[in-house]
């Protein structure tokens, strides 16, 4: 296998026609010839082997993981996406990771756009990871446009190795809980990057799903779809920074500022969010 310096980390399970349709817009996006591919394959699908196994477009490590039946769905989540980032670092030693589920189709430019990111920021202490996703309208005089963001991780994101070594002592292995709550800490101490229209498309919604929707009709779903750029070619222009660009994710998604009071106020959205969780059990 040849190492590259990015490496992207593909995770899949049991959804054969999601995780073709994911591959099929990965192979499409530009600059992915100068990636490898780490795949995470849970146990469980003949036919997501079969669909793994046929790759041969880009260099590829297939790392599979059976699990005891009494483990929690979180539990293999979490422990999924830190193996793939641990062998990204450690054994292929990549400057950079984009970790990919099997329901997320990435946009033309998105590596692009990391490469742009990850360069610019990278002497940045404050800065954690890049975003791809987006719900905001996709508006041409918008295209080139992202902000800075207090808030974590997920559909389509990716870590320097720099922010790996930091992460690494946060996110535990083996621990029983969602990832995302793991670095929740680490994600706020500072900002991720998100672009304004979407460069990534979420198609986890029907069975199988662990968090969307029964169908593609939730209007989540329906606002990222039209905020998608696809993965169709387009011509370039510069990426630019806008401050406190509109973003309507959720409301403990904020434009950065650098202070604690707003990290304060972040962690007591939260706790509020998480008290009507509990009272409306």
């Amino acid at each position: 296998m040849s190492t590259y310096k990015k490496t992207i980390v593909l995770i899949v399970f049991n959804r054969p026609d999601k995780t073709q349709e994911t591959l099929n817009a990965l192979r499409k996006v530009y600059l992915i010839e100068q990636f490898n591919l780490i795949v995470i394959r849970q146990e469980g699908s003949a036919e997501v082997k079969q669909i793994i196994d046929a790759i041969s477009w880009i260099d590829t490590m297939h790392h599979v993981i059976n699990y005891a039946s009494q483990s929690s769905v979180k539990f293999r989540i979490n422990n999924n996406v830190r193996t793939g980032l641990a062998l990204a670092f450690a054994k292929l030693e990549c400057e950079y990771a984009v970790v990919v589920e099997d329901d997320i189709l990435l946009g033309y430019d998105f590596f692009h756009f990391c490469d742009v990111m990850h360069a610019r920021y990278a002497n940045d202490k404050n800065f954690k990871a890049i975003n791809a996703f987006s719900k905001e309208p996709n508006q041409s005089s918008m295209l080139w446009s992202y902000g800075k963001f207090r808030y974590g991780i997920g559909k389509g994101w990716s870590i320097s190795r720099a922010a790996w070594q930091t992460l690494a002592k946060y996110w535990k292995p083996g621990v029983d809980q969602h990832f995302d709550y793991l670095i929740e800490e680490w994600t706020l101490e500072g900002f991720v990057l998100m672009p304004h229209c979407s460069r990534s498309l979420d198609i986890g919604w029907g069975e199988g799903s662990s968090h969307g929707p029964k169908d593609e009709f939730d209007e989540h779903w329906i606002a990222m779809r039209k905020s998608w750029v696809g993965s169709d070619p387009f011509p370039f222009e510069d990426y630019q920074c806008v401050e406190h660009l509109p973003f309507s994710w959720r409301s403990d998604c904020v434009p950065y500022e650098d202070n604690l009071s707003q990290i304060s106020k972040l962690y007591r959205l939260k706790i509020r969010n998480l008290l009507k969780k509990i009272l409306r059990r």
